[in-house]
């Protein structure tokens, strides 16, 4: 269990122990704090055939197989990152926790991202939600709670996941592998989430945001790197959107009299003072002009890619070029 879980964890098992457990959860949070881990130790608990006051044993029948993730009492809608979560899927689901438990225990379902349900869908679960069949229960794990229709909301018991606070978190990062560099630059590039920031270290994407920030300001000092800098942003994709929106909105800080400490990528300041360089109207019409090229539906344009980021580029050093002359 993850040391910010622990608070929560423990609150819901006293519920468990003193027979005071809902039947449905909805456990909120941003990204990258442990919503499912949690989860899953919840399902734990629920369907060991020998559960303590300290937690699920962990040798019985029902948690050998949970270990194994083949649980026949255990439903886990959303895994598959689907765009949408329909009437169909549930109806499918609602169907499963009608019917009787294989292990003769509780039944269990997991839906991850909740918010995705169309309307139709969360309008077939309401009356799950209110009265489930026999010993079900339902745990819903949501990042943006306030998508998810007030009658779902009003039917789950609320467990909310908080980001920890910074010092614990650092400490807790660079104990685990490949954490051990982490700073509080890296926690802020990734909303302050330390499951998210530790993947981002552990695969090198630090380096590789390094180095689009260097290339960066080679180019705006010689607009001949043009061509290497745009191969290191489609490289880096999707990740360089929101690198480069950083930087920008970092930039125009810097001109708003912010100190160091408040840049989110504290580490790339030559790049920073570089663009600050700019007036904020250009820098202005440049995060504008960035954030409508990475809102396009599929991200940043499959169609000739490189001609809208040469454009993009381009414009963006109009400024310097104008002054030059």
């Amino acid at each position: 269990m993850y040391p910010w879980l622990d608070p929560i964890w423990r609150d819901w098992l006293d519920s468990f122990t003193q027979g005071r457990l809902a039947h449905a959860w909805l456990l909120s949070g941003p990204l990258g704090l442990g919503k499912m881990e949690l989860a899953r130790q919840m399902v734990q608990m629920l369907l060991c055939q020998h559960p303590s006051a300290t937690g699920a044993c962990g040798l019985c029948h029902s948690c050998t197989l949970l270990v194994h993730g083949n649980h026949p009492d255990l439903q886990v809608l959303g895994e598959q990152n689907e765009k949408s979560l329909g009437v169909d899927l549930v109806r499918d689901l609602i169907g499963k926790l009608n019917g009787s438990a294989q292990l003769g225990g509780a039944k269990v379902m997991i839906m991850v991202r909740a918010e995705r349900m169309t309307e139709s869908a969360a309008n077939a679960l309401l009356k799950t939600l209110e009265e489930p069949a026999g010993r079900s229960h339902l745990i819903l794990l949501s990042d943006q709670p306030n998508r998810l229709l007030p009658t779902i909301l009003s039917r789950c018991q609320k467990l909310a996941v908080v980001q920890p606070e910074t010092a614990p978190t650092l400490e807790w990062l660079r104990q685990q592998e490949g954490g051990a560099q982490a700073q509080e630059h890296h926690l802020r590039l990734n909303q302050f989430a330390p499951l998210q920031t530790l993947a981002y270290l552990r695969g090198g994407m630090d380096v590789r945001r390094r180095g689009l920030c260097e290339r960066l300001s080679r180019f705006l000092d010689d607009p001949a790197q043009l061509e290497a800098l745009i191969g290191s942003m489609l490289t880096e994709m999707p990740h360089s959107q929101s690198w480069i929106h950083c930087l920008l909105l970092d930039a125009l800080k810097l001109q708003a009299g912010c100190s160091a400490n408040q840049l989110v990528m504290g580490d790339a300041q030559p790049t920073i003072q570089r663009l600050a360089q700019f007036s904020t109207a250009h820098l202005l019409a440049a995060t504008e002009r960035w954030q409508l090229l990475a809102a396009i539906p599929e991200g940043m344009p499959t169609s000739l890619p490189s001609l809208h980021l040469m454009t993009w580029l381009n414009q963006l050093i109009l400024e310097d070029l104008h002054l030059a002359r």
